[in-house]
């Protein structure tokens, strides 16, 4: 995430009121702008194009069908993210960027594979068991399979350091949905059928052009399709890092799909409306966060971390430590920081939301159930931003655990709460991310303590920074406390 961070050194060097206005709508674009784009346009068409006026099981049909290809096409693509991720940034390090590609083609393949075990089944089941009409079935495998693709390429197109162009085609891309469903409306087809006709058009040509600049970025070919497969099995905590925490978001979502209220769709879908609206309300009261994150980590923490590692290749072991407590310091500081200034704007957004959204329709169960998911997105997204933290530090083993406690903390806790309490559904959803965090503040403190053993111990984290590393810098430590 370098680049986001030399874009916004630019913009915030004038330390006016206007670059700051600037840095915060930059970050927004380059992190949540994708997202927000994406679902005014769902909106805009739902409102347009008059969805109300169909009848409620079509209606739930469409919406269900685009809920759970976007949940499920993040959990296929998420281990594969991670991994992928650390293997791209090694052949940049290494400048062997004709091993890119190949990956990029290696990886596509074994997503769409992945998804196609999971898609095919359930399409069959949609057309046989749920009556949908083939045509629709169809479509909605498509769409999955370009969701996969296309959450897949965002990693190498954030490889080429462009993120405003991310931005830029996901806004092409929803123009096309926008227009596309337009047009088969007016060419006679169902609202439900235009609006994902053009939700798929869409995505495919944001995966088309996804794929084309990052050929563009990439042109050499090593044909080494197999070299990337190693880091599977190297960098498996990465891979379930990155599972169980994606899993971790949805899974309270999966457990209460089994409530005796829930709703079925098309003997398929399965899901809680109130719970479901409680949960996206909850998580966009807090998204913010990750964008108040980026700007303090790529503007300040990543100096003072560059900063001790260089420290360690030649500089004396007082000056390690003191650059070492210094980023601690900071780390710190940007933690509490983050958490303050969300706190106010989460606390603000309730407070406007439970006077609001009764105006809206929304009340009753989803209201109750979003006053404590808000509280549990407050927590998962402080957490995920400490993981991003062991991963500053190598520490994949805690970013691990943390992700797998955390997961299964908010299964337990969410199970509890289906079984035992009739109006506060959300408290097991909060009580699992709290567990969640607190394991991942106590192991950065734990880190804290460690960090000489950690970093001089494990020579891998020296060569990954440096290089070759002579032995002497490696017990640069006892020679500190010689002299």
């Amino acid at each position: 995430m370098a680049g986001i961070g030399f874009e916004l050194k630019k913009i915030f060097k004038e330390e006016s009121v206007t670059s700051l206005i600037g840095g915060i709508a930059y970050s927004s674009i380059v992190t949540v702008g994708p997202t927000i784009i994406v679902i005014m346009t769902i909106i805009a068409l739902y409102f347009f194009l008059g969805l109300t006026s169909v009848s409620y099981a079509e209606r739930e049909l469409l919406s269900s069908t685009i809920l759970y290809v976007f949940i499920f096409a993040l959990l296929v693509t998420a281990p594969f993210n991670g991994v992928m991720s650390r293997y791209i940034a090694d052949k940049i390090y290494d400048d062997q960027y004709e091993d890119i590609l190949p990956s990029f083609y290696t990886g596509v393949f074994l997503n769409t594979l992945s998804g196609e075990l999971l898609a095919l089944p359930f399409v069959y089941r949609l057309i046989v068991v749920g009556g949908v009409a083939p045509i629709f079935a169809a479509v909605t495998y498509a769409f999955f399979m370009i969701m996969i693709i296309a959450f897949f390429s965002m990693i190498y197109l954030s490889a080429t350091k462009d993120y405003k162009v991310i931005a830029l085609f996901y806004g092409m891309g929803m123009a096309v949905t926008f227009v596309g469903a337009w047009i088969f409306f007016w060419l006679g087809e169902p609202v439900i059928h235009a609006i994902l006709y053009g939700v798929t058009l869409g995505f495919f040509l944001i995966a088309f052009l996804e794929f084309s600049y990052m050929r563009k970025h990439f042109k050499q070919n090593s044909k080494k399709y197999f070299d990337c497969l190693r880091y599977f099995r190297e960098q498996y905590q990465v891979l379930f890092t990155n599972f169980f925490y994606i899993l971790g978001l949805y899974i309270h979502n999966f457990v209460f799909w089994g409530h005796p209220n829930h709703l079925v769709i098309a003997k398929s879908y399965y899901t809680m409306q109130s719970y479901d609206m409680a949960t996206t309300l909850a998580m966009f009261s807090n998204i913010s966060m990750i964008v108040i994150f980026t700007v303090l980590v790529e503007t300040n923490f990543h100096d003072r971390y560059q900063k001790y590692m260089e420290s360690i290749i030649g500089k004396t072991w007082q000056d390690i430590q003191k650059d070492k407590k210094a980023m601690f310091r900071l780390l710190i500081q940007q933690v509490s920081f983050l958490a303050i200034v969300q706190a106010i704007i989460t606390t603000i957004l309730f407070l406007i939301a439970m006077a609001v959204l009764p105006d809206f329709g929304f009340g009753g169960s989803v209201l109750r159930n979003y006053a404590s998911l808000i509280g549990a997105y407050f927590a998962i997204f402080l957490m995920y931003c400490n993981i991003i933290f062991m991963f500053y530090f190598n520490d994949n083993k805690g970013a691990m655990m943390t992700a797998v406690i955390f997961c299964i903390s908010v299964l337990v806790g969410s199970y509890w709460a289906r079984e035992n309490l009739s109006r506060l559904y959300g408290l097991g959803a909060f009580a699992g991310a709290m567990v969640g965090w607190s394991f991942s503040f106590y192991r950065l403190r734990y880190m804290e303590k460690h960090f000489d053993a950690h970093i001089f111990c494990n020579t891998t984290i020296i060569e990954r920074i440096i290089g070759k590393v002579p032995k002497s810098i490696i017990y640069k430590k006892e020679q500190g406390n010689e002299g």
